[in-house]
């Protein structure tokens, strides 16, 4: 199906970044065959999941969007090997919706979880909450099903994958995967008060040693005062046993505060959110920096990855944050990707690496272009 009404054409000129892009047409395919018809067909394709991305990875460039949300189906379920065959369209919580009445779920849990498509969340490689328990997206994937910039299908194995998850939509668009699973938990979760960094970052140490924790959250005072708390630093700790203090339907409010959080701050003008990714030790250094510069900071701190809220007025800084971030050897973005936002910020090193993926998978520079790389 193609888009041809103007003002429906423009939703689809922007993500969650905000940023403003182009396209000269949306397609919407139905089938494997409308989508192959596509790739062929077009020079220039950008590929839209649900458009959630904070860093203009689906925001088209003057080319053609393809939106994938009707390839939406779940398949083949294998309950004994305790995985799931899902098209690039489904959503999370629609995905562990299905799995609840089988006592499995996709441990996986971006704040979008309630939104974001499977799909994205593979070319992203999606990381989330629970990172210091289940990783990223790549460790739950057995196999992909690609369409590549010749139109054909093409399945990739663990030796591939990461051509693929992570980088983006550049290198041939997901259709398909294949995804394994986890037994689902039974979860409570504390909230825990500290009066400074350095206690915080012990106290972080300490949890990540225990086996039952799945989730370390950590909020500043600009953060915490915002949300109603005392104006102190706080954990959101929570457990995969009974080790936390906090009720079923307390925990249940506070997940979902957690996964508000970002659009709460936004629309207390700090709208534009970095994800730099930093070692525990190093995450003092930087904190003094936000603090005097008054830049709210929350994040998944199990792993290191801070979500640093800036505004308009303040925006010009984040050059400024990057240098600071990449002289305490961390990484750039941790879990939102490099996507139109961050290309200044990436090392000649690993650009000349994502060139080499890129022109291996993708020769004719069809997918995504002037995305990650230039």
């Amino acid at each position: 199906m193609k888009i041809t009404n103007t003002r429906l054409n423009k939703a689809y000129e922007t993500d969650a970044s905000e940023i403003k892009g182009n396209s000269t047409e949306v397609i919407i395919p139905t089938t494997i065959t409308e989508l192959q018809l596509s790739v062929i067909k077009y020079p220039k394709i950008t590929i839209r999941g649900a458009g959630t991305g904070l860093v203009g990875g689906s925001v088209p460039q003057n080319d053609i969007v393809i939106d994938l949300s009707k390839f939406n189906k779940i398949g083949e379920f294998n309950r004994i090997r305790r995985t799931i065959e899902v098209e690039a369209g489904v959503v999370l919580d629609d995905l562990n919706e299905f799995l609840e009445g089988y006592d499995l779920e996709f441990p996986v849990q971006p704040s979008s979880h309630s939104v974001c498509t499977l799909g994205g969340m593979i070319a992203t490689n999606a990381v989330g909450s629970r990172a210091v328990k289940y990783g990223r997206t790549y460790n739950w994937i057995e196999w992909l099903d690609i369409v590549n910039s010749s139109g054909r299908i093409e399945r990739k194995f663990k030796a591939e994958l990461t051509d693929y998850s992570g980088m983006e939509g550049i290198s041939g668009i997901i259709i398909k995967a294949c995804l394994k699973l986890e037994d689902k938990k039974q979860r409570t979760a504390e909230l825990i008060e500290l009066d400074n960094i350095s206690a915080m970052i012990e106290k972080v140490k300490e949890l990540k040693r225990n086996q039952y924790v799945s989730m370390i959250e950590f909020y500043d005072k600009s953060i915490s005062k915002i949300l109603g708390l005392k104006e102190n630093y706080y954990l959101l700790v929570e457990y995969e046993s009974e080790e936390g203090s906090i009720n079923k339907e307390e925990y249940k409010q506070l997940m979902r505060i957690r996964d508000n959080l970002y659009p709460t701050i936004a629309r207390s003008g700090n709208h534009i959110l970095e994800d730099p990714k930093l070692f525990l030790d190093k995450i003092p250094e930087i904190m003094d920096w936000f603090e005097n510069n008054k830049i709210p900071v929350f994040g998944h701190i199990s792993t290191g990855i801070l979500h640093a809220c800036f505004s308009e007025y303040n925006k010009d800084k984040i050059k400024d944050m990057m240098k600071i971030v990449k002289r305490l050897s961390g990484q750039i973005t941790g879990e939102h990707g490099i996507g139109l936002v961050k290309k200044q910020f990436v090392e000649e090193q690993d650009k000349n690496l994502i060139r080499l993926v890129k022109k291996r998978t993708d020769p004719t520079n069809k997918f995504n272009q002037n995305k990650v790389i230039e």
